[in-house]
C-alpha cells in the first residue's frame, strides 16, 4: 500500500483510539474510581502491554541512554495524567477533548521561553488566536470558570513542557525504548498517590481501567508508526477528528451535546495549531536546505 494511505490508517487509528480511552476514564470515574488510581492502571498496564510487545518484536528490553531525564520528565508526565484524567472525570467529554487541543500553543510558548527557539509574528499570532479559542469555549463571566477546565488546561501546560524535553533533548532515542522507559517510570511515580485514595475498584471500573492501560499503549504504537510515514504537519489535520469522535460516544454513552461554543473555540484552536504545525514544517525543510546549497561549488 502507499505509504501516506498507511499513515493515514494509523492516524484514524490513533483518534479512535483516543477517544475510547476518554470513554474508559469516564465510565471508571462514575463508577467509583479516584482518577489517581486510574492514572496507575494506565501505567501499570501500559507497562505490562508495552514490554510484552517489546519481548514478543526484539527478545529483549532496550537499554535507555537517558534514562536519568526520563526519569525527571515522567515526574510532569504523572502531573498531566492526574489532572487531565481529573478534567476528563468531572467536565463534558466534549469539552475536556477541545480545551486538549491547547497543548501545542503552550509548547511554542515554551519553545520560545525556555529554549530561545525563534518564533516569529506570524506564529505568535497563532498562538494568540489559540488561546482566543480558550476563552470562547471557557466564557469567563458568562458562565463559571470551573476546576475541571482548569485542570485540563494545566495537564495541557505539563504535556507541552514534556514534549519539548523529549523533542530537545531525548530526540534520539528509539521511540520504543522511550515508551518503555516513560511507562516504567510513570508506574513507578503513580503509586504513592494512588496509595493515598486506595478502594478496591468496582467490576466495571476495573475493566475500564485495564482496557485504558492497554489503549494507551496501542495508541502510542499507531501514533508512532503514523509518524514514521508521514510529516506530523501532514497529520495534524487528522486530530479535529478526535472531537466528532469523543462527541458520537458522549452523545450515546452520556447523552452530552456540545453546544455552538465548544465547536467555534475547537475549530479556532485546531487552526491556530495546524498553522504552527504548518510554520514548523516549513522552518524546518528551509534548515535542512541551507546546508544542501553550501555544499554546492
Amino acid at each position: 500500500m502507499n505509504p501516506s494511505v498507511v499513515a493515514t490508517v494509523y492516524a484514524l487509528l490513533t483518534v479512535l483510539i483516543t477517544g475510547l480511552q476518554n470513554i474508559t476514564i469516564r465510565l471508571a470515574a462514575d463508577d467509583g474510581a479516584h482518577s489517581f488510581q486510574i492514572v496507575l492502571f494506565r501505567n501499570l498496564f501500559g507497562l505490562v502491554s508495552v514490554v510484552a510487545i517489546i519481548l514478543w518484536t526484539e527478545r529483549t528490553l532496550p537499554r535507555s541512554r537517558y534514562a536519568g531525564l526520563i526519569a525527571i520528565a515522567c515526574i510532569a508526565h504523572v502531573g498531566s495524567m492526574f489532572s487531565g484524567y481529573f478534567g476528563i472525570a468531572v467536565l463534558p467529554l466534549n469539552e475536556s477533548a477541545a480545551l486538549a487541543f491547547a497543548m501545542p500553543l503552550f509548547a511554542t510558548m515554551g519553545a520560545a521561553l525556555f529554549l530561545g527557539e525563534t518564533v516569529r509574528a506570524r506564529r505568535w499570532s497563532a498562538v494568540v488566536a489559540g488561546f482566543v479559542g480558550v476563552l470562547i469555549i471557557l466564557r469567563p463571566g458568562v458562565i463559571p470558570f470551573e476546576l475541571g477546565a482548569a485542570m485540563v488546561l494545566i495537564s495541557a501546560m505539563l504535556g507541552a513542557a514534556i514534549t519539548l524535553v523529549f523533542k530537545h533533548f531525548i530526540g534520539g532515542e528509539r521511540a520504543t525504548t522511550l515508551i518503555l522507559y516513560q511507562s516504567l517510570f510513570s508506574a513507578l511515580f503513580s503509586v504513592p498517590p494512588a496509595a493515598f485514595v486506595w478502594e478496591v475498584p468496582a467490576n466495571l471500573a476495573l475493566w475500564m481501567m485495564i482496557a485504558n492501560g492497554i489503549l494507551g499503549t496501542v495508541g502510542w504504537i499507531t501514533f508512532l508508526r503514523a509518524c514514521a510515514l508521514a510529516d506530523a504537519s501532514a497529520l495534524m489535520p487528522f486530530e479535529f477528528l478526535r472531537l466528532p469522535v469523543v462527541a458520537i460516544f458522549a452523545y450515546l454513552l452520556f447523552g452530552e451535546v456540545p453546544d455552538q461554543w465548544v465547536w467555534l473555540g475547537a475549530a479556532v484552536i485546531f487552526s491556530s495549531t495546524l498553522y504552527i504545525a504548518h510554520r514548523e514544517a516549513v522552518v524546518a525543510r528551509q534548515a535542512r536546505a541551507r546546508p544542501a546549497a553550501g555544499d554546492q561549488p
